[in-house]
């Protein structure tokens, strides 16, 4: 708190005697007489274009809005009704990870009406009941106190923090509050939040008309209790010998109370005041900001203050140039250009803008302008103490009447002059000038704007006298019509969203794929994410998390884009969540989706685009690369034949097994059907597709021989048995009774050979038929519609296989010890040899299955 001294000298040292009348009455011993009797002094808003400029105004624009954490503020005094934040006094965390915040914010230092909604940021986080709101709720709890001597210290601090908080903890006569905060990222993004309240201000201002204390936002009761406070103001007590003159008070504030008409038919009281001083200033500065508040005026005078709101007072006195020294009158018909403004603008502090400083509805003067010649002159003024547009316009018109009625006298008066005091009306009468009155009036109006005394020299000796400055009013500069009144609006609001209030994204999809690893040895399975971006431009990052099968959900971090990659990630029912975080912190809620992932447990897709071409007794089968990676990268491609047009997987014999990144095959060329499916790395095989052809060639053959195994099948067999003119696995049973085959390959040798009865070149083929049966399966055991069964004997999934093999010789076999060539597969092969003998191996992939061969033959062909 600054010092502060009572009395005059505490404004600054503003003189309660100008000029070189001090000293003389220094010399004279009379500085007692003056400052009782001689001089009078006007303090006001007005004359502060006089002085240096204050920086009350703008302080309080600017910084009332504002929480602070300092080691030493200077009090507040917050009269009327004011937004405002505080000093925060005490800080302390408590519970588990630091979980709750606790704060005690000073308001105000002195005794308020009302504590009323608390905003974090400038949003309503806490209401005048006490109720969080918002994304605030069950994260604050408030206690406020309202600043009373023998108030109670805060319960729930000294709850949550006994050590440090007690029971004589009271902040006696400061009103405060003690918050409670819940940490939560999206409720306090940037840490504390800056804090402000809705208050009303002090409770204990008093009202000489009724001789109580109560709380008011009466201008002239406001700017008397803080001078006659006697710590914090000047200490000029209402009606003190030394004071504040009573009933300038009463006038004052009579003046302030009453009512002024608006332009939407309602009223508001003339002069209110309403905002928050800071002890900061000097007295003086305070003083004339809370004046603006009333166009008033201040008014030493005969030892004690004289309030003067602003207000037209009607003349009792009447100045002639009786009254008036021979040639001690001087007048004054216009400032200088650099004073003279024909517009006032300025700011006050307005409620509907979030108690934030805005621009009223300027005041102009067409008729001024054109006295200017057409110049428009500006006059800014703050108005830190006004939170009423209306008001403020009133205010800004008193302020461009008052300039604009310039004539100024100044007088050298008769002792008898001094019956009149600074900031009253008198009438100045004056033939020569014209100031002669009407019938209405005994002269021209003019406002005491000081009075002085002074040493002069009269005749033969040295005489105290008067001297005046007078300046022109008239009852128009304030009245007032509710039709001159613009209607105000707050600054347009954008219509961004709040950077608090978070949209959600849209919500996600995924879709998998299958990628190789960089060094090309691997496939893994990567699942992408991707959302529509939230309608906001505060948006900054997007969170990410994710899950499998209903554990617990892993954070994958954040992106400033609206995919998510997730590599390498197994099979399963995937959730995934995203949520907007805003360039504060604050998130928006989740959004979320579900993928089930199959991966690599996913079977390949059907290979496409097959077509064969034949060439020289060799089938070119193609196709389009399969589009499964895990195909392309350790898969592969199974190319089977059947001698029958559209049989099935299992009705066929394999052929060739190429790499699944292949796109062409070479086989033996032979009549039927191709078919072609892929197997990925872990040998799950996709569709089936296929392709017939007649198996021609340009070479005409005919048939030379045959050796035909089926239909009795009277060949040895090692694994196989022969059962109603078919050949098949031998089977048995397993631990459970099912039925299953004993060995999943055998071995059958025709009983026969091919004899060509000298060295030949011929063309070998093989015919064979094939079906395969699953051992488990029976009719009584199927559904109840036939039209429902995959395949008659149950046998689509079988992976079943005959091979025909063969082994040649160039000798006659009928000699002792021919020489017989290796075994070797035939399908379709050209050779040179005299006799061949032939065997067949019986194969599955599963011990259920069983390949069942109806015929088993080689053919033999030789060029027409």
């Amino acid at each position: 708190m600054p010092p502060v001294v009572v009395g005059a000298v505490a404004l600054g040292g503003a003189a309660i005697a100008a000029g070189g009348v001090a000293a003389a009455f220094a010399a004279g011993g009379l500085i007692a007489f003056a400052a009782n009797f001689g001089a009078s002094m006007l303090l006001s808003a007005a004359a502060a274009s006089m002085m240096p400029k204050p920086s009350m105004g703008q302080i309080e624009m600017q910084a009332r809005t504002v929480t602070v954490r300092q080691p030493a503020m200077p009090r507040e005094l917050v009269y009327g009704r004011a937004r405002k934040g505080g000093v925060i006094t005490f800080l302390h965390s408590t519970g588990e990870k630091d979980k709750y915040l606790h704060l005690v914010i000073v308001l105000a230092g002195h005794k308020v009406k009302s504590i009323g909604s608390i905003y974090f940021e400038g949003e309503e986080a806490v209401d005048a009941e006490g109720a969080a709101q918002g994304r605030w709720e069950d994260k604050v709890t408030v206690e406020k106190r309202l600043g009373d001597l023998d108030q109670e210290a805060f319960a729930g601090l000294i709850e949550a923090a006994p050590d440090l908080w007690t029971e004589q903890h009271r902040i006696a006569g400061c009103a405060a509050i003690y918050l409670r905060l819940t940490y939560d990222q999206d409720a306090f993004p940037g840490g504390i939040p800056n804090i402000t309240v809705d208050m009303e201000g002090k409770s204990d201002v008093l009202d000489p008309r009724t001789n109580t204390r109560s709380y008011t936002s009466n201008a002239a009761l406001c700017v008397a209790d803080y001078m006659a406070h006697p710590k914090f103001g000047i200490g000029a007590g209402i009606g003190a010998d030394d004071g504040i003159e009573a009933d300038s008070l009463v006038e004052a504030a009579n003046i302030c109370d009453e009512t002024v008409p608006l332009s939407d038919g309602s009223t508001e009281r003339r002069y209110t005041c309403n905002g928050v001083v800071s002890l900061s200033e000097p007295p003086k500065t305070i003083i004339e900001a809370m004046l603006t508040a009333m166009a008033g005026r201040t008014v030493w005078q005969s030892g004690q203050w004289r309030l003067r709101a602003g207000a037209y007072r009607i003349p009792t006195e009447v100045l002639t140039s009786d009254d008036v020294r021979e040639g001690g009158v001087a007048l004054t018909t216009r400032q200088s250009r650099t004073s003279n403004f024909n517009a006032v603008r300025g700011q006050f502090v307005s409620p509907e803008n979030n108690w934030q400083p805005d621009d009223f509805p300027a005041y102009a003067s067409d008729f001024y302008r054109e006295e200017d010649e057409g110049e428009q002159v500006w006059r800014d003024i703050s108005l830190p103490f006004t939170i009423s547009a209306s008001a403020a316009q009133r205010l800004a018109k008193i302020e461009l009447e008052t300039n604009r009625r310039q004539q100024m006298v100044k007088i050298s008066g008769k002792l008898k002059a001094w019956r009149v005091s600074a900031g009253e009306t008198a009438f100045f009468k004056y033939k020569r000038w014209g100031f002669t009155g009407d019938h209405t009036q005994a002269g021209k109006p003019f406002e005491v704007q000081s009075v002085r005394l002074d040493l002069t020299q009269i005749g033969n000796g040295a005489r105290i006298a008067p001297e005046l400055i007078l300046r022109e009013t008239s009852p128009l500069v304030y009245d007032w019509s509710a039709s001159e009144e613009q209607i105000y609006a707050a600054a347009p609001r954008t219509n961004l969203p709040s950077a608090f209030d978070v949209p959600p994204p849209g919500r996600p999809s995924g879709a998998e794929e299958l990628y190789v690893t960089r060094d090309g040895s691997a496939v893994k399975v990567l699942l992408r994410v991707t959302w529509e971006e939230a309608q906001s431009g505060f948006v900054d990052t997007y969170q990410f998390e994710a899950r499998r099968n209903g554990g617990a959900w892993q954070d994958y971090g954040r992106t400033t884009g609206t995919l998510m990659e997730l590599r390498d990630i197994a099979p399963g029912q995937w959730e995934f969540r995203v949520k907007a975080i805003s360039v504060v912190g604050v998130s928006s809620i989740w959004r979320e989706g579900t993928r089930e992932v199959v991966g690599l447990t996913a079977p390949p897709a059907m290979l496409q685009g097959l077509t064969i071409q034949s060439a020289g007794g060799l089938a070119i089968l193609k196709w389009q690369r399969s589009v499964d990676v895990d195909v392309r990268v350790g898969g592969n491609v199974l190319i089977r034949h059947s001698k029958e047009v559209g049989s099935s997987w299992a009705n066929s014999t394999l052929m060739d097994q190429v790499s699944g990144g292949e796109a062409i095959a070479v086989v033996p060329l032979k009549p039927g059907s191709y078919l072609l499916r892929a197997v990925d790395s872990e040998g799950r095989a996709g569709p089936m597709t296929s392709v017939s052809t007649k198996g021609v060639q340009i070479l005409r053959f005919s048939q030379l021989n045959t050796l035909a195994a089926d239909p009795v099948f009277a060949g040895a067999k090692v694994g196989v048995v022969d059962a109603a003119n078919t050949l098949r696995l031998a089977t048995g049973v397993d631990g459970t009774g099912s039925p299953i085959v004993q060995a999943t390959e055998g071995l059958y040798n025709f009983s026969g050979r091919l004899d060509f009865g000298a060295l030949k070149r011929i063309r070998l083929r093989s015919d064979i038929l094939v079906g395969a049966a699953a051992l488990s399966d029976f009719i009584d055991d199927r559904a109840a519609y036939i039209d429902t069964w995959a395949d008659f004997d149950g046998s689509a999934g079988a992976e079943i296989d005959v091979v025909l093999e063969v082994r040649e010789t160039d000798d006659n076999p009928s000699q002792p010890n021919p020489t017989w060539g290796p075994w070797g597969r035939i399908d379709n092969s050209e050779i040179e040899a005299w006799a061949v003998e032939a065997r067949a191996r019986l194969s599955t992939n599963d011990p259920a299955f069983t390949p069942i061969v109806s015929e088993l033959r080689l053919i033999a062909d030789e060029v027409a």
